[in-house]
């Protein structure tokens, strides 16, 4: 439900229109009636209305100069101008700050409702874009597929009876499986050998109409399955374009139904429980049909061994990692290789330094990159290797003070002056040459090694979201002070980009 404020300085007009219209009925809540423009501003701070529908000309503050104060905060409120037949001069300058709506007094029921309804369509077409944005912001679309591929995996690997709660919590950092709606269309009678055509079919229309929703399905016995999540109201329109798909080679017409699920975790548990009863599965991964249930048993055995690699025993853990290797030596399939790659890879990301959100998105970008079977091997045994070595020495026990300099490095990143002798002398009270000798032993590098990879790494966390504009306040965040020129070296000699290529390399991923 979208909220509404209502600002006009006539009573009359205020009031008539508040109760004109049925405002529930097309999904708007009024809050508020404004008297001015003073009024309404401060209405607006305070209650952040998704739309105002207020005059020009009005005491204190008119309409205009509120458009234009709003304007000036982060707030993403919609407008609809008021206006009379000699004030349209001041409708084209509220245009310049983007509103494109406005009604010539007096207006009737009917004109107030349709420049409603297109204000909607605009709010929920923003909100949308807004929260996807912040959902993809360490996350590439090419994780997201690799992400609900395991899912669906795993889940098929439960069955029909499975609880599939343990599996969502394990990618929750990851994804919204509560608070975002999502609609699903099935499409019947679509023959295999036209399956690919199809798809190439959704990819243009979703290029075209919807460029920031990330199209999702699986297909299983002549019936694809779509889901993506809700954007406003615009599914009609995917609606006429399932209408228009025809294949001359059909034995049977396509015929398509539409359901709406208030989240992810319920479209997921029904769709596991429908297709667990096939026993071949294609996931759709950006558009392209990729069989899933033909390796059953490999991802049972691969979701097994993932959870052993986890554990705190170093023998199992050692056993695990050399039968996963094994399983990956065998594996001719890229994109199954890719797959199983990306569940140990997402999974370790809760206990492995080596695979933070960050450097998961990262790896997954680049093995996406790869085409060949032999190259992606190799990165996924190197990473492999990595995530192993990585929880073998998380799982030894550093001596108190190894522990103290790690988290004293942490709180103090931004401080340009750190040194270990510092540390030792003024924090620790101990002998510097001591320590650091310690401190080598027992993490396998120097100190100043490792400070560098710290900071190398919050960086990587701050620039993660593809804004290369902030590139001096992370060289001071991450203790290069005021000085970028310092830090963009660094950064370069360590990650082989510079800080402004890897933000538009992580930006270019959403």
């Amino acid at each position: 439900m979208l909220k509404l404020i209502i600002a006009d300085d006539e009573r009359v007009i205020r009031e008539t229109i508040s109760h004109l219209i049925d405002w529930n009925s097309i999904g708007i809540e009024l809050i508020g009636l404004c008297k001015d423009g003073i009024e309404a501003y401060d209405m607006i701070l305070d209650e952040s209305p998704d739309i105002v529908l207020t005059d020009i000309r009005m005491p204190g503050l008119s309409g205009l100069e509120l458009i234009q104060k709003i304007s000036q905060t982060d707030l993403d409120t919609q407008f609809i101008l008021l206006s009379g037949y000699g004030e349209f001069d001041y409708a084209k300058e509220a245009m310049k700050y983007g509103v494109r709506h406005y009604l010539l007094k007096p207006c009737n029921e009917e004109q107030i409702i349709s420049s409603m309804k297109s204000v909607i369509e605009d709010c929920y077409h923003k909100r949308a874009f807004h929260r996807f944005q912040e959902q993809q912001k360490l996350l590439s679309e090419n994780l997201h597929s690799n992400i609900l591929t395991n899912i669906i995996n795993e889940g098929v690997s439960l069955g029909y009876e499975g609880n599939y709660d343990q599996i969502y919590e394990s990618y929750q950092q990851f994804i919204d499986f509560d608070s975002t709606a999502y609609q699903l269309y099935y499409l019947y009678f679509l023959e295999e050998h036209n399956l690919s055509s199809c798809l190439e079919y959704i990819k243009s229309y979703g290029k075209a109409y919807a460029p920031s929703i990330p199209i999702h399905g699986v297909y299983v016995n002549n019936t694809l399955l779509l889901f993506f999540q809700s954007y406003g109201n615009p599914e009609h329109n995917f609606d006429k374009f399932l209408d228009t798909l025809y294949f001359d080679d059909q034995a049977v017409s396509l015929s398509w139904e539409q359901v709406a699920y208030p989240n992810l975790s319920l479209l997921l548990d029904m769709l596991l429980k429908k297709i667990s009863r096939y026993g071949t599965i294609y996931y759709i991964n950006n558009f392209h049909p990729i069989p899933t249930c033909n390796y059953k048993n490999l991802i049972q055995q691969t979701d097994i061994l993932c959870n052993q690699i986890l554990t705190e025993d170093d023998k199992t853990r050692e056993e695990a990692g050399a039968e996963l290797k094994r399983i990956f030596h065998e594996i001719t399939n890229p994109d199954f290789m890719i797959q199983l790659a990306s569940s140990l890879v997402i999974r370790s990301s809760s206990k492995a330094d080596s695979c933070t959100p960050v450097t998961a998105t990262e790896f997954l970008l680049e093995l996406n990159q790869e085409r060949e079977i032999e190259a992606i091997r190799s990165r996924v045994l190197d990473k492999t290797d990595e995530i192993l070595e990585d929880l073998a020495k998380k799982n030894e026990r550093l001596c108190d003070f190894t522990e103290k300099i790690m988290v004293y490095v942490t709180e103090n990143l931004s401080d340009p002056t750190l040194t270990l002798k510092w540390i030792s002398e003024n924090y620790l009270f101990m002998n510097v040459d001591y320590v650091s000798k310690k401190f080598i032993k027992e993490t396998g590098m120097k100190f100043s090694t490792y400070l560098t990879e710290q900071r190398i790494k919050k960086a990587k966390e701050l620039l993660s979201d593809g804004d290369s504009e902030k590139i001096h306040y992370v060289a001071e965040v991450v203790g290069c002070g005021n000085n970028p020129q310092y830090f963009s070296q660094i950064f370069k000699k360590n990650t082989g980009m510079t800080p402004s290529a890897y933000a538009k390399k992580m930006g270019s991923s959403k």
